[in-house]
């Protein structure tokens, strides 16, 4: 038996059946007699030229141990199977069991990709939570605006409120000292009514006395002319 490294493209149309397709071949090698030594499946890879108008295809790696019958077989199947669109038959002086290059690039590639990808997604989330944190602070901010707000104006109408207090007491206050010189006032009055009561009698008084007298002197007449007669 020799050994081969099978590659073909699959018409991207059937990338559906790539497994049943591998499954196929590998189903003839073994009931031949042969061996599998290694299988990739490297996916779906942009050719470097479009080949009947398809522009990329999906690519399997098969390297097999089987008599030289059996990849004519193959290769003959290769050329009438629509899904097949390209193979390549290379003739191999051992097995080879080891991960090949190209797999070894892929798998790297997809490794930085998901690693980028993790990235992205992580940026994102943070990106999102400082948006969410911005958003809290503003929101913060504004309930606290509105707070100061309603305190300055429950402080300007408890001040509106001990201002009219005031205005209320100032008046009351003028209120009892208007009722204290009004009761000044008319003690005032009182006092001058009794002044020019006082000042009355006083003036009235002499005259009284004046007339005191004369009544003595017309008593003294009297008693003199009776003496007399």
């Amino acid at each position: 038996m020799r050994h081969y490294e099978i590659v073909a493209l699959v018409h991207p149309d059937q990338s559906a059946q790539i497994d049943e397709i591998v499954a196929r071949y590998r189903k003839i090698v073994e009931d031949s007699g042969g061996q599998i030594h290694r299988q990739e499946n490297w996916g779906r890879r942009k050719l470097a030229y479009p080949i009947k108008k398809v522009y990329k295809a999906d690519y399997f790696l098969l390297n097999v141990e089987c008599d030289s019958s059996v990849k004519d077989r193959i290769e003959n199947e290769f050329k009438y199977y629509d899904s097949i669109i390209r193979s390549l038959f290379i003739r191999k002086d051992h097995a080879e069991t080891e991960q090949s290059p190209i797999l070894t690039k892929l798998i790297k590639q997809e490794e930085e990709e998901r690693i980028a990808k993790e990235r992205e997604e992580a940026e994102m989330v943070r990106l999102r939570a400082e948006e969410a944190a911005k958003a809290e602070e503003a929101e913060k901010a504004e309930k606290q605006r509105i707070a100061e707000k309603e305190a300055a104006q429950s402080n300007e109408e408890d001040g509106s409120d001990e201002a009219n207090g005031t205005d209320e007491t100032a008046k009351d206050l003028e209120e009892i000292e208007d009722s204290g010189d009004e009761q000044i006032g008319v003690a005032a009055d009182s006092q001058t009514e009794v002044a020019d009561t006082t000042d009355s009698s006083a003036e009235s008084q002499p005259d009284a006395d004046a007339s005191e007298p004369d009544a003595k002197e017309t008593e003294t007449n009297d008693e003199k002319e009776d003496e007399t007669a």
